[in-house]
């Protein structure tokens, strides 16, 4: 493991913006990287300042503003953390903005916060191939230290993390080891999780 944290240090953690990714993650020692910086390797060909951040679109009738937007690819990219599967308010009106950013055009890309932009999911994700290694697919994105877990989900959050983590079965996987091996359903919700994700309520 210390070899394969080595080699992918350069990337860490998502978070929103450069700003919001300081310090140490504690539970694995690896520090937090702003989304614009994976960006920048995911869409090279796209100058930095072609992505608007957390502004509302021009003429649009509407002041929600997604936290990236590219014109050049007609793309939003929205971070969704922790509170976007806590709050079922927060949940409906993620569904009512994506259909919204959709009429007028646009692809939308949500990233989870417990997916973590590795190779794999960037390919998913974006469609696009990086040569370089980014995030280690073998890192935990998830623990009780960080209220974080499934357990801390409502209802609704938690059929929408089984219903996204099918689409990143590695980061599934290797989440759902994590939780498990701390022996505390009740803090992880790991067999809560695992009923949603084969569609069991």
């Amino acid at each position: 493991m210390a070899e394969s944290n080595q080699r992918y240090s350069k990337w860490g953690f998502v978070r929103e913006t450069r700003n919001m990714a300081s310090g140490i993650d504690k539970e694995t020692g690896l520090n937090r990287t702003g989304l614009e910086d994976y960006i920048k390797v995911i869409f090279p060909e796209i100058p930095e300042d072609h992505w608007v951040h957390n502004k509302s679109i021009p003429d649009s009738g509407r002041r929600i503003r997604p936290d990236y937007r590219c014109e050049d690819l007609k793309l939003l990219i929205e971070f969704d953390g922790l509170q976007h599967y806590q709050q079922p308010d927060k949940i409906r009106k993620d569904r009512e903005n994506q259909t919204f950013y959709e009429s007028l055009g646009y692809k939308v890309i949500r990233i989870p916060y417990f997916i973590q932009l590795t190779n794999e999911v960037v390919k998913t994700m974006f469609g696009r191939e990086v040569s370089e290694p980014l995030f280690d697919p073998s890192v935990t994105s998830m623990a009780i230290s960080g209220s974080n877990t499934p357990a801390f989900c409502c209802p609704a959050g938690l059929q929408r993390m089984a219903e996204e983590f099918r689409l990143y079965p590695q980061q599934y996987k290797v989440n759902l080891e994590f939780l498990e091996s701390q022996n505390d359903d009740f803090m992880t919700g790991a067999s809560l999780l695992k009923a949603a994700y084969k569609g069991k309520s």
